[in-house]
């Protein structure tokens, strides 16, 4: 953007590239697997569709809440039938009542890192794979395959570095909070993007081995704990770990 593009500009522009790009987001993130869970604390089990790309997901639900949250800054009294799309517009319409605020600034800030990082899932960078989120900052991390097998990645906005494992980590715990689990087809489907690769044949040898063991079942498919999945595929790492320690 150009340098000499004023805070309210370049506002109005941020929030016209998430209205345009939302939908296309939408449908990033609705690319889903049927993947059980866990519902509440009831103790059965119901089939729901797990997006296949978190970090578009994840986005979707932050641009929701910001959209909702401007809304009410900017005086807006959305009725329950509006989408998210709706919301967008009628900000976009009444951003005056926003760029009046004595917020103004950190409300900008925010919809500037939501386009950033809209742009960076509709248009990411080549060969690299979005491997989770800065623990300082928030900013997502994306990595080229080299990367990856090194262990560690660089943030381009805080220049933090962090293990990539525990990068990944993070972002499992956040299925493991719901109990989301699978088929080992399905885990290893969603494991995918974020450069964590299994096979679905060492999935079911671990089962076989005792190393996993079914919560269900999905048709004939035995059905696993993606957190479970995870723990098995990075336990070799931490055994590695311990070899070269002595521990």
């Amino acid at each position: 953007m150009n340098e000499h593009t004023t805070p309210i500009t370049r506002f109005a522009t941020n929030l016209s590239s998430l209205k345009t790009g939302y939908e296309p987001l939408a449908q990033i993130a609705m690319r889903k697997a049927s993947l059980i869970r866990t519902t509440g604390t009831r103790a059965s089990h119901e089939t729901a569709p797990i997006p296949l790309n978190m970090g578009a997901w994840q986005l979707q639900q932050d641009i929701d809440k910001l959209a909702q949250a401007m809304s009410r800054a900017a005086r807006l009294h959305p009725h329950h039938a509006m989408d998210t799309t709706d919301l967008l517009n009628g900000i976009i319409r009444n951003q005056h009542n926003l760029t009046k605020r004595h917020d103004f600034p950190a409300l900008a800030e925010l919809v500037d890192q939501a386009a950033a990082r809209l742009e960076r899932v509709l248009d990411p960078p080549p060969d690299t794979k979005m491997v989770g989120w800065c623990p300082q900052c928030g900013a997502e991390l994306r990595c080229t395959m080299l990367e990856i097998a090194g262990g560690y990645t660089a943030c381009e906005r805080c220049r933090g570095e962090y293990k990539i494992r525990e990068v990944q980590r993070a972002a499992m715990a956040r299925l493991a909070v719901g109990g989301v689990r699978g088929t080992a087809a399905q885990i290893v489907r969603w494991l995918a993007p974020w450069g964590i690769d299994v096979r679905r044949n060492t999935v079911s040898q671990w089962a076989r081995r005792g190393l996993l063991v079914p919560v269900g079942r999905d048709g004939d498919a035995p059905v696993y704990l993606v957190w479970d999945v995870w723990s098995v595929f990075t336990r070799r790492d931490r055994e590695r770990g311990r070899t070269v320690t002595g521990i």
